[in-house]
């Protein structure tokens, strides 16, 4: 089965995907609402996000939350998990294409360089 239960921090985020390893998210604060919101649409449907069920909350009883939790684990196995699996793969390619050089984010680093004064000390 395998997931990653994690807050959503986007280094956390980030790990796991270069890891093809799907996301439970409990997120906590600032920017974890939103990336948990996104990848759980991506990776769910292969669709961009959608907002949250309960705006993001964890509401409820003790037994309800668990019950949640149960059906989140459930879902991991057989057809759900592999596309979600599935769907996982497709963003991890994209992010490791994006990382190669001449890609997304190279270009975006070579640009931010680019704004350095040239005599400034380079890493």
């Amino acid at each position: 089965m395998g997931a990653f239960l994690t807050h959503g921090g986007v280094n956390s985020m980030y790990e796991s995907i270069c890891a093809g390893v799907v996301n439970i998210f409990w997120p906590q604060s600032a920017d974890q609402p939103l990336h948990a919101a996104y990848m759980s649409q991506i990776v769910r449907t292969g669709d961009g996000a959608r907002p949250p069920a309960r705006g993001g909350k964890v509401e409820g009883t003790s037994e309800a939350v668990a019950a949640e939790i149960e059906q989140v684990l459930a879902d991991l196995v057989g057809s759900v998990g592999e596309r979600k699996r599935k769907n996982l793969g497709v963003v991890r390619q994209k992010m490791l294409d994006d990382m190669k050089e001449g890609g997304v984010c190279d270009m975006a680093l070579k640009g931010l360089l680019d704004l350095v004064p040239t005599n400034a000390p380079r890493c």
